[in-house]
């Protein structure tokens, strides 16, 4: 009878963890841009891809203080940041599909959040929507870079906190091109 129960459970068990939600938006593409092209030019981490970084409407309310001189983004919790990498480092063609995502998440309360940031990272294969959370620190050691001068990125001369984003909003998103009718 209880190994009977013992098998009940892990099957059980099973079944919650693959009914976790999906942490992907589906609808990321009608977002704004943080960047206003394609990035095509090799980063550390990013290697030779080009990259188009989608911001929902939560993170464009981005605080943005000065004091003596240093700027300081804050982004609010439920901040979700998108970020297509492509196959080549040259923009992509038409119809042509990211190869992968990587997500940032402002959510401090979530299981899998860095406790210095708050920040959960995670990157999805679009093929087959498959999600992996990273837990070890190989993203938000390179993100604590956004906050320092840096020769990558967007070389941060004055050491504004970025709050481990590379490229904050640009001040006028409204202007930014969405890429959803292109692709």
């Amino acid at each position: 009878m209880s190994s009977i129960f013992c098998i009940a459970m892990v099957g059980f068990t099973a079944c919650q963890q693959k009914e976790q939600p999906k942490l992907t938006p589906e609808n990321y593409r009608s977002w704004n841009t943080m960047v206003e092209n394609f990035l095509d030019y090799p980063i550390p981490g990013h290697e030779s891809n080009s990259r188009m970084i989608y911001i929902n409407k939560i993170g464009e309310d981005v605080q943005i203080t000065e004091e003596n001189g240093r700027v300081s983004y804050q982004y609010p919790e439920g901040t979700i940041i998108v970020k297509e990498i492509y196959s080549k480092l040259e923009p992509p063609q038409e119809k042509e599909q990211p190869i992968n995502l990587t997500i940032m998440i402002k959510d401090s309360r979530h299981s899998h959040a860095h406790a210095l940031s708050g920040w959960v990272w995670l990157v999805t294969t679009p093929e087959t929507g498959e999600e992996h959370i990273l837990d070890y620190n190989v993203c938000a050691d390179c993100h604590t870079n956004a906050n320092e001068p840096h020769p990558y990125g967007d070389k941060n001369p004055n050491a504004d906190f970025r709050d481990f984003v590379f490229f904050p909003p640009h001040p006028d998103l409204s202007n930014h091109e969405t890429h959803e009718k292109k692709f």
